[in-house]
């Protein structure tokens, strides 16, 4: 590792990976150092797609944060798993594929003054620029339409939507360097007709939607998923896998601070050692390391850089501050073999000599216990009439008020077919996840616990803390439960193995508080937004404000949580 690079990037995770790769294929002849705290996450053999809900259970892969604990949640300390290594959360997540709603991406423009750059109209041709879309199979036509204009098809990765079928046929890899010629693009699989079922007893009380990824996500849809041959598909997966020669990436390095000349970044210090940037520091780690390494470095509320008797090298109050997150909970239904659609035991509820000869057994011909785990999901984005009318929703300030409303903004999210550990085989089961956001009043914080950068962080969520977070959740859940008992749906059900005790409000809190955790989505922690704005802390094209030489490219910049 040199001395003195142009451009050092911190973090090789989603967006790191992503902008590592363009960066050094833009500007060949100036050298980029990618810096990253976790190892290369190479190892094929944990990126099994049917396994993709327990990838963060493996060593070295998972930072492990833990909440404070969380007052309206009986005191628990909800898991706050984050990627470790190359990719990211992208090597640990459930590989769900979203962009969110036109209007949040409309807001979001509004909020930064970003004068078109961040709408939806230029947020959608940088999509578009990042995919390969493969339209979907005949089988899928009922289900699946997709318009040639809201899709790429020369990007970096392929994507096309799942067919429901015992193994998964998502393509999203990488074609850096390959003639799209000799990309395999497709496999041979047999329709498995119980899918399509269940979407038709479902959307006939939901709107269908046909793309979840047009910009207007309402409906029941087929989700897309960044899988490719049975295999997760990361970041660094699809940008790092061929690195340009002026590309230099160097893994189990762990960045303790930023080194400044006044206001400006001149480097980082990597565990006692100065790497100087001739150019620019950029800060790719993330929701929770991002602000972490900036408190470290100096960057922060001075009260609170005092307390730890860090220096200040420029006060900037929000750092830490506004963390955006979402909640989920999962309702368990034990279903009939003749159910439209099910899953049976959970990977990590096998013997491991069981696990083993599923995985031989997925690996030879793509069936057995683990092909289930590869069928699609399908995902929902609702809005509620009721939520928004609520007297809750009326107390709630203008700002936050217009963030929860467009035509194109869902009020909460569902999503079927996943896995659950709790029940056993040989039970065929359906495990249904809620999911809600926090407002703006729930916002919480990132914030130091010591001035040791082996420490980890104090993360304060702050969920439920509004009134009107507790009754989107309580209404979310009731709406979700309702659906599941419409006729067509609870034929198929034995008996509900998990969910709240009632439909009342206090029944279903009750639940929410007792078993709900974190989507781990976390944002907003050093936040996008015009300079006079107090909470500002990086402008729209990243740079910190008030400095020189340094910018954020991860989701901690977005000024809220998109939906």
């Amino acid at each position: 590792m040199s001395p003195e690079y142009d451009f050092i990037i911190v973090g090789g995770g989603t967006s790191g990976s992503l902008l590592a790769s363009r960066l050094s294929r833009s500007l060949p002849h100036l050298t980029i150092l990618l810096l990253d705290a976790g190892g290369p996450n190479d190892d094929v053999s944990l990126q099994s797609f049917a396994e993709r809900h327990t990838t963060m259970m493996t060593p070295g892969y998972n930072w492990g944060y833990r909440t404070v604990p969380q007052p309206e949640l009986k005191g628990r300390e909800i898991d706050y798993s984050r990627g470790m290594g190359l990719g990211g959360s992208s090597a640990i997540n459930f590989c769900v594929w979203t962009r969110g709603p036109r209007d949040d991406w409309e807001h979001w423009d509004r909020l930064v003054g970003g004068e078109g750059t961040w709408g939806w109209g230029e947020v959608l041709r940088r999509f578009r620029k990042t995919e390969r879309f493969h339209p979907p199979d005949k089988e899928l036509e009922p289900y699946v339409r997709c318009d040639d204009d809201k899709h790429g098809y020369e990007g970096y990765v392929s994507l096309r939507s799942p067919l429901p079928i015992l193994h998964q046929i998502l393509r999203l890899q990488q074609v850096d360097c390959v003639p799209p010629s000799e990309i395999d693009v497709g496999m041979t699989a047999k329709w498995d007709p119980t899918f399509g079922d269940f979407l038709d007893k479902t959307t006939s009380y939901c709107p269908q939607n046909y793309d979840h990824n047009s910009g207007n996500p309402l409906g029941i849809a087929v989700c897309q998923q960044t899988t490719h041959n049975g295999q997760r598909v990361t970041a660094s997966g699809a940008y790092l896998q061929d690195p340009p020669e002026n590309l230099h990436i160097t893994t189990n390095a762990t960045v303790t601070k930023v080194l400044f000349e006044d206001k400006k970044a001149i480097g980082v210090e990597v565990e006692g050692k100065k790497i100087t940037a001739r150019k620019e520091i950029i800060l790719s780690a993330g929701a929770i390391d991002t602000p972490k390494l900036l408190l470290l470095s100096g960057i922060g509320p001075p009260s609170h850089l005092s307390h730890h008797r860090l220096p200040l090298i420029h006060a900037l109050p929000s750092i830490g501050q506004k963390l955006h997150d979402r909640l989920f909970i999962c309702i368990v239904s034990i279903q009939k073999p003749t159910a439209s659609h099910h899953r049976t035991s959970y990977p990590t509820a096998m013997t491991p000599e069981k696990l083993m000869s599923a995985r031989k057994q997925w690996a030879t011909d793509q069936t057995g216990e683990l092909a289930s785990y590869n069928m699609p999901q399908m995902i929902g984005f609702i809005r509620s009439s009721t939520i928004l009318a609520g007297e809750e929703f009326g107390k709630l300030g203008e700002e936050s008020q217009r963030g929860l409303t467009g035509e194109t903004k869902p009020t909460y999210e569902i999503i079927s077919q996943g896995p659950h550990p709790s029940i056993p085989a040989p039970h065929l089961y359906l495990a249904t996840a809620v999911a809600f956001h926090a407002t703006e009043s729930s916002t919480g914080s990132v914030t130091l616990s010591s001035s040791n950068p082996t420490d980890a962080p104090l993360i304060n969520p702050n969920f439920l803390a509004h009134p009107f977070d507790r009754h989107l959740a309580i209404n979310a859940v009731r709406e979700a439960m309702e659906l599941l008992e419409k006729p067509e749906l609870a034929e198929d059900v034995v008996r509900v193995a998990e969910g709240p005790g009632g439909k009342g409000d206090e029944e279903i809190l009750e639940y929410i508080r007792s078993t709900a955790t974190s989507m781990w989505h976390p944002c907003s922690t050093v936040a996008m937004g015009k300079p006079d704005n107090p909470d500002t802390c990086v402008d729209t094209n990243f740079r910190v404000l008030g400095m020189k030489g340094l910018r954020v490219v991860d989701m901690s910049v977005a000024p809220f949580l998109p939906r």
